[in-house]
């Protein structure tokens, strides 16, 4: 009887922990993947600071202690300048994707960009969006220690995550030299965390400066994918001269001696192509002859009845108010172009392996048409042609977007807030007051401890 008694307790101990079992399993299927992104902005504008003084201190790597660096960490705390991109305050700041209103550019780029994610379609997604922020200044050394910065939120704000049992993955989206500051974590892992567990699964560049200290970091383990996005239209990412192994940044990766371009990475030329304007044909005519895909001139958009209307430096990141460089004819005017990206990259995945890396690849929009191509033509003949989002869902984003336009926002007042900047940082830098925990130092002293440093 006692055994009969025994066998029966484990028999049901048994099948209560196959129950709990088959329980979880519809849990375990249906829960989602996480996913961090960041976006990190580029540099402040340096255009007032293009002197023969400051020339000089951009070539040394000396330009902190400046009147150029506190111009820039003034208009860095100057909320005026979030108003037209995804930038908050710094270090690593979280973004509320339905807190929309006026004058909060972060969300709203966010939320543009999630939305696209869903047009795409693919796997339902638990994703979250952040900024990062760091000085904005012009230089490696700067850029390195901003990387090493983000390095360490990036951990302290994923060990939260996995002390809930979550694990997420990540995904940076570097603008302009920001893409640089992201490409230095490989240079902080190796250097200071080589036991770091951290990963980024995705890191988007978008019209970096590709130049030969940073490049070969793409090799790194620490960077699952990376996708290089540029445009021919760019020439903003092409003429930073300030490198010390090249006169001028390349426009994307390339082999040369000691390096050879990996093959986790993608380089993408982005493109927007539009119908030309012509009294020649009517615009049913001109539209039929646009959209004859069997024609070569339309699939290479070469054709006279198109015209390309790719993105420039600041079209990539920016929103369309912002007062220098964005077109207002535009063709996703207010968008910033790379708000495209997540359905280009859900499409790119589907035909991945007909491409062959790192040969660039281009993504050929034509919004009109409500068409995208994706074609490769060096070393591969490849075309595929896709549907774009409907022009009707291009409208509901663009009414996210102008619900977070600012009421003032034009060139005057643009210039106001950066000389304003200027003249403070004149001031503290030429009148500095004498505060009582720290010795006076005059301009001189100042400029004599820099060259020691540079010596040193």
């Amino acid at each position: 009887m006692n055994r009969l008694m025994s066998y029966l307790k484990k028999t049901y101990a048994s099948l209560g922990i196959i129950s709990l079992i088959l329980m979880s399993i519809p849990l375990l299927c249906t829960q989602k993947d996480t996913w961090i992104t960041v976006f990190v902005h580029g540099i402040m504008s340096i255009k007032p600071h293009l002197t023969f003084g400051n020339f000089m201190r951009f070539m040394r790597d000396d330009v902190e202690d400046t009147i150029y660096s506190k111009t820039v960490e003034i208009m860095r705390n100057d909320e005026y300048f979030y108003l037209n991109q995804a930038m908050q305050g710094f270090g690593l700041e979280k973004i509320d994707i339905y807190d929309i209103r006026k004058e909060t550019s972060a969300n709203a780029t966010a939320r543009i960009y999630n939305e696209m994610k869903q047009l795409a379609g693919g796997p339902d997604v638990d994703n979250h969006y952040y900024t990062f922020g760091w000085s904005g200044l012009l230089g490696p050394t700067v850029r390195y220690k901003a990387a090493e910065k983000l390095f360490n939120a990036l951990v302290n704000e994923l060990e939260t995550y996995w002390q809930q049992g979550i694990y997420p993955k990540v995904q940076l989206i570097g603008y302009s030299h920001g893409a640089n500051v992201c490409l230095n974590l490989a240079a902080i892992r190796q250097d200071k965390f080589p036991l770091s567990p951290l990963a980024i699964d995705e890191l988007i560049l978008l019209g970096c400066p590709v130049q030969t200290e940073t490049d070969f970091l793409v090799v790194d383990d620490i960077f699952k994918k990376i996708y290089h996005v540029y445009s021919t239209a760019d020439r903003i990412q092409r003429i930073d001269f300030f490198s010390f192994n090249r006169i001028f940044s390349r426009r994307y990766f390339k082999n040369r001696h000691g390096f050879k371009v990996p093959s986790k990475l993608m380089q993408i030329q982005l493109k927007f192509v539009r119908n030309t304007r012509s009294k020649r044909y009517n615009h049913e005519k001109r539209y039929q002859y646009a959209h004859n895909f069997n024609s070569p001139s339309i699939i290479s958009g070469k054709s006279p009845f198109l015209r390309d209307i790719s993105p420039g430096h600041i079209e990539f990141w920016f929103f369309g108010w912002s007062p220098k460089n964005y077109r207002e004819n535009f063709i996703i005017n207010p968008l910033p172009a790379f708000v495209v990206l997540p359905y280009a990259l859900h499409h790119i995945k589907q035909v991945e392996n007909s491409l062959k890396n790192p040969y660039p690849v281009i993504i050929d929009i034509r919004p009109e048409h409500e068409t995208m191509l994706i074609k490769q033509r060096k070393h591969n003949k490849f075309t595929k042609i896709v549907p774009f989002v409907s022009q009707a869902d291009l409208e509901r984003l663009n009414s996210i977007a102008y619900q977070v336009q600012p009421d003032q926002y034009d060139n005057e007042e643009y210039n106001n807030h950066i000389y304003s900047a200027m003249r403070k940082a004149k001031k503290i830098i030429y009148y500095p007051r004498k505060n009582n925990n720290d010795k006076f130092e005059s301009r001189h002293t100042r400029a004599r401890m820099r060259k020691r440093k540079l010596r040193h």
